[in-house]
């Protein structure tokens, strides 16, 4: 099975609409977004008719995949002399694409043009000649995920946690110790 994507465009190419997008997005919330924050998800994900789980599921993959593992491919890139490209294209696809296509899954959850440059992103590093070719193209993912997630992060309903406030051991003894009771 191939663990790779057709590429119809050139790395540049994505770049090019990577940074668009990034400019596009900066200040100006994407539609994508707005629709979820607003609980218009027209992928009918989120079990019960529900939209926060989206939210949720947004917040934290989002952070995970923008500021943490995009971000350590290009570390990865900088750092290590000894890592190729062709070893940085393999953990790439593992991480995003095979067995679990994380562009697919930010798609079912409402981001159709993270779906789109995801996938136009893992076809375009069979195009890849350098590791500093490498370095721009991951660069610009990285900071077109980490823009879509300080969107999310911004709308994310904070204020659901005064819901769930913190506990002490003794406060959970005293509860258990009256419900053995029932006092």
């Amino acid at each position: 099975m191939s663990t790779t994507l057709p590429a119809t465009k050139t790395w540049q190419a994505v770049q090019a609409e990577l940074e668009a997008e990034i400019d596009r997005i900066w200040l100006d919330e994407p539609l994508e977004i707005q629709k979820i924050r607003l609980g218009v998800i027209d992928t009918g994900a989120g079990s019960g008719g529900q939209s926060f789980s989206i939210m949720v599921h947004l917040e934290a993959f989002l952070m995970i995949f923008g500021a943490n593992v995009f971000y350590r491919f290009v570390r990865l890139a900088k750092d290590q002399d000894d890592l190729t490209l062709d070893q940085l294209r393999v953990m790439t696809r593992a991480f995003l694409h095979k067995p679990f296509n994380v562009f697919e899954f930010m798609g079912d959850l409402a981001l159709h043009d993270l779906h789109r440059l995801g996938n136009d992103y893992l076809a375009a590093l069979d195009d890849l000649k350098t590791k500093d070719d490498y370095i721009a193209l991951t660069g610009s993912m990285m900071t077109y995920v980490i823009r879509l997630h300080r969107w999310i992060h911004f709308h994310f309903p904070w204020n659901l946690g005064v819901a769930f406030p913190h506990r002490t051991v003794e406060e959970l003894s005293a509860f258990a110790a009256a419900a053995k009771t029932g006092a």
